[in-house]
C-alpha cells in the first residue's frame, strides 16, 4: 500500500477507543517482564512508537510486550481481522453467489421483461487469475438462458449490487487511489467484476480509437490520445468519465468508479455475443419483486480467497471478504456499520478488549483505523484455535519465500521458512504480525506494530525480533 495522511480520530472510533483501557497506553512504556523482555528492549528505539507483543502459544504466556496495548495505525495488517471475521462468520467453504433472474415469462423465444444479475460481493468474479477470460462465466450465462429457448430480451439488464451499500471506496483512504481507481486500491461493489476495473484497448484508425472492456458505454471516455506509444487512462475521483492521454498504442485499466456498470455489461456482451437481442437499456436497480432465479454461479472457496489478502496483501479482496462479513452480521455491507460490529465480535468471539481495535475498512488503506500488538496477538490465537485455523498459517506469507509479501524479508536468517505472518506497510507505518516456531520448538503468535518516520529502520527492527523468538530455547 501507498502513502497516507494522518487524520483526526472521527467520533465513533473515539468513543470505541475511549471506551477501553488502554493498560500501557503512555508513549515509551515497557510492559513485559517475560524470558525475552530486556533482549527484545534493547532491540527497538523509540519505545513509544511501536506496539509489540510476543506470546507463548504452548505456555500461554508473554514472551516479551512493549506498549502492547497501545492502539496504532495497523495498515495492511487490518486484513488479519478481516480474513479472521469472515472466515468465522461466513464459513471457510463460504461460495459468493451470482444469480441472474428474469421478470417475466419466456413467450415464443421472447423474455418479457427485464433479465438481472444480482451480486453478493464475489471478488473473484470474472477475475482473471481464476477464470483466464473474465467473459467466461458472463458466457455460462447467457447459455442458461439460451437453454430455457430465449432469443431476445423484450426488456434490458439490471445490475443489482445492493448487498453492499454505495459507497464504493473507503474513508479516509490515501489521494493517490482516485477514491478506487488506481489498480491496488480499486472500488468496492455488491456487484463486482474483473476487479471492477475497465479496460481500454487503443485501436488507432478504427471507429473512436479504442475499445471498452466489457463493452460499456454507460461509462463515457474521452480520447485525448496524441499518437505514439505509452497511452494511459485516468478519472477524477468523483466521476465515471475516462480521458485517456498519451500515446495511442497499448492496453490499460482504470478503476470503476460505479463498478456495477461492469457487470451488467459484461452479461448483455454475452447475451449479444450468443444471438440473444436486448431491446432495453442497461440499469442499475434492485431486484424487482418476483424476479425468478433461472442461473446461480458460485465463486471459488472463500478460505482460498484469503490467501489474497495473507500472502499477496490485496486490498480488493480484503475490502470485499470484510464487507460480506459486515453484512453477514448486521444485515447491509456497509463502511459505516463495519467498525463497531468488528470490534463487537473480536471482543467477544477472541477477547479483544474494547479500545484496541476499530476497522474503518477491510484493507487497511484508511487512515481511520486502530489496534493495538495485543488485539491482534489475541484474534491470531482465536485464529489458531478455529478448525480452519491450519490453512490459515498457511495463508500467511511466509519469511524468505518468493511467493509472497516477504520474499525479501528474513532471507538467510534464521526466522526464513519458519515464520508465518502478515506484513503492513504504508507512509510512516510499518507492521508485521503472524506466528512463529521457535528453536525448541514452542508455537509463538506476535505483532509487531510501529508508527514513525524510520519505517526503513523499523523493518530491521521487525526482523530481529523474528530471528529472536526463532533461535530462542527455552
Amino acid at each position: 500500500m501507498k502513502s497516507i495522511r494522518r487524520t483526526a480520530v472521527p467520533g465513533a472510533l473515539a468513543l470505541a477507543l475511549v471506551g477501553g483501557a488502554l493498560l500501557a497506553g503512555r508513549a515509551g512504556t515497557q510492559t513485559g517482564t517475560g524470558p525475552l523482555q530486556a533482549q527484545a528492549a534493547a532491540m527497538v528505539p523509540n519505545p513509544g512508537e511501536w506496539s509489540i507483543l510476543a506470546w507463548s502459544l504452548d505456555r500461554n504466556e508473554p514472551l516479551f510486550a512493549i506498549n502492547a496495548d497501545s492502539a496504532i495505525i495497523p495498515a495492511s495488517n487490518n486484513k488479519v481481522y478481516s480474513a479472521i471475521w469472515s472466515l468465522a462468520v461466513l464459513g471457510p467453504d463460504y461460495r459468493f453467489p451470482t444469480d441472474v433472474l428474469v421478470t417475466g415469462p419466456v413467450e415464443g423465444g421472447v423474455l418479457r421483461g427485464d433479465v438481472v444479475i444480482r451480486g453478493s460481493g464475489d471478488p473473484a468474479f470474472g477475475y482473471p487469475d481464476y477464470d483466464k477470460d473474465p467473459m467466461t462465466t458472463p458466457r455460462k450465462m447467457a447459455a442458461a438462458l439460451q437453454r430455457m429457448g430465449v432469443r431476445s430480451i423484450q426488456g434490458g439488464v439490471i445490475a443489482d449490487p445492493y448487498v453492499h451499500d454505495r459507497q464504493n471506496f473507503g474513508p479516509d483512504w490515501p489521494r493517490d487511489t482516485g477514491n478506487g481507481a488506481a489498480r491496488y486500491a480499486p472500488t468496492v461493489s455488491g456487484l463486482p467484476f474483473n476487479r471492477n476495473m475497465l479496460w481500454v484497448r487503443m485501436t488507432p484508425g478504427q471507429g473512436e480509437g479504442f475499445m471498452r472492456e466489457p463493452d460499456v458505454p454507460e461509462i463515457p471516455i474521452i480520447n485525448g490520445a496524441r499518437g505514439g506509444a505509452n497511452a494511459y487512462a485516468v478519472r477524477k475521483p468523483d466521476e465515471d468519465t475516462v480521458r485517456i492521454r498519451g500515446g495511442s498504442r497499448g492496453r490499460f485499466g482504470v478503476g470503476a468508479f460505479e463498478p456495477a456498470w461492469l457487470a451488467g455489461a459484461a452479461l448483455r456482451q454475452a447475451l449479444r455475443e450468443a444471438g440473444i437481442q436486448v431491446a432495453g437499456p442497461l440499469r442499475i436497480a434492485q431486484t424487482p419483486q418476483g424476479a425468478a432465479v433461472v442461473h446461480r454461479h458460485f465463486s471459488i472457496p472463500l478460505m482460498d480467497m484469503t490467501f489474497q489478502l495473507g500472502r499477496h496483501s490485496d486490498n480488493f479482496f480484503a475490502e470485499h471478504l470484510w464487507k460480506a462479513a459486515v453484512a453477514k452480521s448486521t444485515g447491509h455491507g456497509t463502511f459505516t456499520g463495519g467498525g463497531a460490529a468488528s470490534a463487537v465480535f473480536f471482543h467477544d468471539r477472541a477477547g479483544v478488549p474494547w479500545g484496541q481495535l476499530w476497522q474503518a475498512d477491510g484493507s487497511g488503506l484508511s487512515a481511520q483505523n486502530r489496534t493495538s500488538a495485543n488485539g491482534l496477538v489475541r484474534a491470531l490465537i482465536f485464529a489458531h484455535k478455529q478448525p480452519w485455523g491450519a490453512r490459515f498459517h498457511e495463508s500467511l506469507s511466509i519469511a524468505g519465500d518468493r511467493g509472497g509479501t516477504m520474499n525479501r524479508m528474513f532471507v538467510g536468517q534464521p526466522a526464513q521458512g519458519v515464520l508465518h505472518a502478515k506484513t503492513g506497510y504504508i507512509n510512516d507505518v510499518r507492521t508485521l504480525s503472524g506466528y512463529v516456531k521457535t528453536a525448541s520448538g514452542e508455537n509463538v503468535v506476535f505483532s509487531f506494530l510501529y508508527n514513525g518516520r524510520n519505517t526503513g529502520g523499523a523493518r530491521g527492527v521487525q526482523q530481529n525480533l523474528g530471528n529472536l523468538l526463532a533461535t530462542y530455547r527455552r
